[in-house]
């Protein structure tokens, strides 16, 4: 099988779950189709470079959506604003803010082993089940359990919350 059959075998059985996931996070239809989009255009530019490291490739497809979405966010951060209020205030809810916190959420995430990272993504990022987890990812149900309890703690330690001016 070459390359490109094997990242449309990869599209046709992640894209919408990945585009969920983006979904969830960009908040925004068309943007997220496109940045899933990304996401495969960047498989098939890497995928001989993709070594397996007992990982299921899911949680390497999930990594590429995450990076994508936090490009998309520093994007937007960079695109020049035009308001009609004279007085534009950065609430919670802004795209900045939202990219600020964004870019401290993957920093703490940089502080977690790979499989603690891959359980937290697909527990919160997906919402699957231990259970579901355990089977994507060859492990027990109590060993996800484990690294999941070990990556909130270890989020606990770095966490260090965003404070907007």
């Amino acid at each position: 099988m070459n390359h490109q059959q094997r990242v449309a075998e990869l599209y046709t059985q992640h894209a919408p779950a990945i585009q969920r996931y983006i979904l969830r996070r960009v908040h925004d239809y068309s943007l997220a189709e496109d940045l899933t989009s990304e996401v495969f255009v960047r498989v098939l530019e890497s995928l001989h470079t993709y070594t397996d490291r007992g990982l299921p490739i899911e949680a390497w497809l999930y990594r590429i959506a995450h990076d994508r979405v936090i490009d998309s966010y520093r994007s937007q951060r960079r695109r020049p604003v035009t308001s009609l209020d004279a007085c534009e205030i950065e609430t919670p809810q802004s795209p900045a803010y939202e990219a600020e916190n964004e870019s401290a959420f993957i920093d703490m995430l940089n502080h977690l082993t790979e499989e603690q990272r891959a359980v937290l993504l697909l527990r919160y990022g997906d919402e699957l089940t231990f259970s579901e987890i355990a089977t994507k990812l060859a492990r027990t149900e109590g060993s996800v359990k484990q690294l999941n309890k070990r990556g909130i703690r270890q989020l606990k330690g770095v966490y260090r919350p965003v404070i907007s001016a």
